[in-house]
């Protein structure tokens, strides 16, 4: 697993920590439930430190139908 720290991209906010299985790729968007949100990522940083390793994916928050287009 993965410590990822979602941050909104338009505002600089943490959206949510998490863990990952994997890391996403920029262009694809991630949903989470509870509540349900869809994000659009943006980058990806790796940032590595001597006691741990963990992402910052910026995303942008996108709905349900942007989501559905893209498909």
């Amino acid at each position: 697993m993965y410590k990822v720290s979602l941050k909104n991209i338009l505002t600089g906010k943490e959206e949510r920590a998490i863990d990952l299985t994997l890391i996403p790729s920029v262009g694809d968007t991630l949903q989470l439930r509870q509540p349900d949100r869809f994000f659009l990522v943006h980058g990806v940083t790796h940032i590595i430190e001597p006691d741990s390793i963990h992402f910052e994916i910026f995303v942008e928050s996108i709905d349900r139908t942007y989501w559905m287009n893209e498909i």
